[in-house]
This record gives structure tokens, C-alpha cells and sequence, in this order.
């Protein structure tokens, strides 16, 4: 069995690691396992431990400045290369920020094309397994690997401490969002489940010096041509200075819409938010739109707390909105009259909570029968009335849940110190062999 794994950061790594030694375990012939890395840390985990190990990005860096004129030639006369249209893969990080150069982008694609064009007819690969599914490089090798019908699973951190693990994609690419009505309304459900989503896990203890390589590389070379472009910018969390913002408080008693904010500009933000740009206008849209009876109160992420775009800070100061960070999330979820997220994980959790949700972007958990979506932005203002007659039905909810761990949910995350997911992958790929 041959398994060609891409990876970012050492974390995921190690998780493919512990995918190849239970493999290994369980399985006779012989296993190959390949590990493809975004980030120097991802790469150097594997190699201290004698695998196989590639920078795959810091490679396609490099090819795309030998064959930069035949590339060039490419970019200048075709929309495709090997049968894919290169320009269809770069968007996310193009999002990122203005000063990535797009013919660098370009030619990373191309770059990429033919590493795994390569790699695919050296190796003939029986699965590709991918740590999500929308950075250039994994988009590239994806389509590529579709193309010569290798079979490809994507993996991703779940709620609850879980494992997304599924065959079509990750967040609102995700095979979930196909299941049907009548799929969803097993009423037997609600007595198979066995849940447990409070366990109590401790998490793997990253070493400080793979994190730091990763920064270390960034603060030096992000701002030079000697740095691979779809690398750039990625972190957004450092670029963004914290300012001093004093919380306003609020009472219990009085009904109020919590809205949460997320990531800036992530995948979900990027790809899957097919109404709103920016939290700006996230905030903008939901504010002018709310019932007249209710309060809104903002919740910012906790990496981003006070780091959002300055529109948001001075919208919010000159309408006197509430924010609340220091509230526990549960307790400030349990007091809501509605939940309002855009595609964060936090919606999932109000769901299975039986509380009113309002999902405004595209997410796997965005199914009409345990939440209310937004379809059409004009139609902000009449959602957000309905939400406040709307009464979650609990079969529905429990019945998606049974159905959402028992299809693209493994028990275990991907960060975990003592890894589970990891071995319920490898006995899937060995069952499909």
C-alpha cells in the first residue's frame, strides 16, 4: 500500500506518523508512506525521525525560478497545464494580501503541477491523504490526483475532540451537507447515541522550537522573493496589533443575539462565505437587520480578541454595541435568544445545545432541519424575525448528530497526545485496500 500524505505543520505530521505505524501493525505486505509539507516544521518532524520527508513547498519555489521561462511562456499563451486550469487555485491566498506578486502564485502552480505529476507516476499512489483542502499546494495535488483516479481522503481538527475524516472535502465541502431529509429523521437515532463530548483529553505539547523555526523563517525571508509565496502571510494573528478596547457588559435579563466572530480571512471567510467580505459587514448587515426587542452582543475569537479591522471598532463604538469576551462561551450561548455565526464551529456547538442558530455563510453543519440559513442577503431581516419564534426540534438535532459521527466524525483529534482517530484511519484505509 503506498499513502502520500500532505501536511503543514509537525503536529499533522506526527499524526501521519502514528497513521503509518498502525498501518505497519496491521498489515502484512508492505506499506509506503510519504509525508509532503507546507511548513519547515512539518517537514523536519519526520526527518529527525528517519521517514520520508519533503519541504514541498521551499521545492516548488525552486523549480518554479529554474523553469521560470518555460513557465512564463505558459502564463503568457494558455489558461492550462496538463490538463488543469492553473489560475482556478491560488484564490485563497491571493486573499491574503495584495503584495502577493499573482505571477509568483502562477508560477508556484505550475511548479506544483509538475512536482505531483511526477510524484503520482513515480509512485503510483493508492490514496492521497490531505490535512484540508483548500492551500494551493493541496488544491493542486487534489485535482491532479483526481485526474489519475487516486483515491483521496481529507482529514481536519473536528469539534468535541474529533477527527474529520471524510472523502469529499472538509468545512462546507464536506460529504455531510448531501444527506436528505429523510436521512436526517431517524427518530431511532436519538437512542443510538453514545456521545461523549465532555471527555476530558490531554493534548500533544508542540516543541517550541518547531514553532519557532516556522516564525523564525517568516520574520526573516515573508518579505523577500526567497520565500515561497503561498507561504506568506499566513499568520495572520501576528500581523494584527492589539488594541486597548474596554468591554462593555451586559445583563442576563435582557434578551440579546450573540454574535460570533471568527478567524479574519481563513478558508471559511474566503471561500465559503458567499455574502460578506469582511466582519465589517458582517456586523453592519446584522445590526441593522435585528428585531428591535434584542440586544446585540459581539463575541470576538479568542486569538483575535481586539485585533479586528478598525471599521468594526469604530462601527461598534459609534452604535454602542455590546462586546463580551470574558463570559464563559456556554454561559453566553445559554442566555441568548439566538445564536448568530457566519461558518464558525461555534454554530455546531449551539445546535447540539438546542439553541436557536443562525448560519449566515456556507458550513457543514448548515441543514435546514437543525438551523436557520441565510439564502439570500436580502432576506437578513425576515431570518432573523423568524429566528425568534423558531423552536429547535431536538429529534432533528440528535438525529443529524447521530449521523454526523457516524459518517465524517472519528472519536480523537488530530492533536491529541495519546492519538485515536490516527488507528480508525489506518483500519479504513486497510478495509477500502
Amino acid at each position: 500500500m503506498k499513502v502520500i500524505c500532505l501536511s503543514t505543520l509537525d503536529k499533522f505530521s506526527r499524526f501521519y506518523l502514528d497513521i503509518e505505524r498502525q498501518l505497519k501493525a496491521n498489515h502484512t505486505t508492505n506499506i509506503s508512506l510519504k509525508i509532503f509539507s507546507l511548513y519547515f516544521s512539518g517537514f523536519l518532524y519526520p526527518l529527525l525521525r528517519f521517514r520520508h520527508s519533503s519541504w514541498i513547498s521551499a521545492k516548488a519555489w525552486v523549480l518554479a525560478h529554474f523553469k521560470k521561462t518555460f513557465y512564463l511562456s505558459i502564463i503568457n499563451s494558455k489558461n492550462e497545464y496538463k490538463n488543469l486550469k492553473y489560475n482556478d487555485y491560488y484564490r485563497f491566498h491571493s486573499a491574503l494580501n495584495r503584495k502577493i506578486s499573482k505571477q509568483s502564485l502562477q508560477l508556484q502552480t505550475l511548479a506544483y503541477i509538475d512536482i505531483f505529476d511526477a510524484i503520482f507516476t513515480k509512485d503510483q499512489p493508492d490514496y492521497i491523504i490531505s490535512i484540508g483542502d483548500s492551500r494551493l499546494c493541496m488544491e493542486v495535488g487534489i485535482a491532479l490526483a483526481k485526474t489519475k483516479n487516486i483515491k483521496i481522503y481529507y482529514i481536519e481538527q473536528g469539534p468535541f475532540n474529533t477527527t474529520f475524516f471524510d472523502d469529499k472535502g472538509v468545512n462546507a465541502n464536506i460529504s455531510l451537507r448531501e444527506k436528505t431529509k429523510i436521512t436526517l429523521s431517524n427518530t431511532d437515532a436519538r437512542n443510538s447515541l453514545n456521545i461523549n463530548q465532555e471527555s476530558k483529553t490531554y493534548k500533544y505539547n508542540r516543541s517550541l522550537i518547531y514553532r519557532g523555526l516556522d516564525m523564525a523563517l517568516m520574520t526573516l525571508f515573508e518579505n523577500t522573493a526567497i520565500y515561497p509565496p503561498d507561504l506568506k502571510y499566513s499568520d495572520l494573528n501576528s500581523y494584527r496589533k492589539n488594541r486597548s478596547y474596554s468591554e462593555t457588559k451586559h445583563s442576563d435579563d435582557e434578551p440579546y443575539a450573540l454574535l460570533i466572530l471568527q478567524v479574519p480571512l481563513d478558508v471559511n471567510m474566503v471561500y465559503h462565505s458567499p455574502h460578506f467580505e469582511t466582519h465589517t459587514e458582517i456586523l453592519e448587515s446584522v445590526y441593522a437587520n435585528l428585531p428591535k426587542k434584542l440586544k446585540l452582543v459581539v463575541r470576538e475569537h479568542p486569538l483575535f480578541i481586539n485585533k479586528y479591522e478598525d471599521t468594526l471598532y469604530n462601527y461598534i463604538n459609534e452604535n454602542k454595541i455590546l462586546i463580551d469576551n470574558t463570559s464563559s462561551l456556554n454561559s453566553a450561548m445559554e442566555s441568548a435568544r439566538m445564536i448568530i455565526v457566519n461558518n464558525s464551529t461555534v454554530g455546531i456547538e449551539a445546535i447540539f445545545k438546542y439553541k436557536t442558530v443562525v448560519v449566515l455563510g456556507n458550513a457543514f453543519y448548515d441543514n435546514d432541519y437543525v438551523c436557520l440559513k441565510l439564502k439570500n442577503k436580502a432576506a437578513l431581516s425576515s431570518l432573523l424575525e423568524e429566528a425568534m419564534d423558531y423552536n429547535p426540534n431536538k429529534i432533528n438535532i440528535d438525529s443529524f448528530k447521530y449521523e454526523m459521527y457516524n459518517s465524517v466524525l472519528l472519536q480523537g483529534g488530530i492533536s491529541d497526545n495519546s492519538l485515536q482517530s490516527s488507528k480508525s484511519i489506518a483500519n479504513q484505509l486497510l478495509t477500502n485496500a
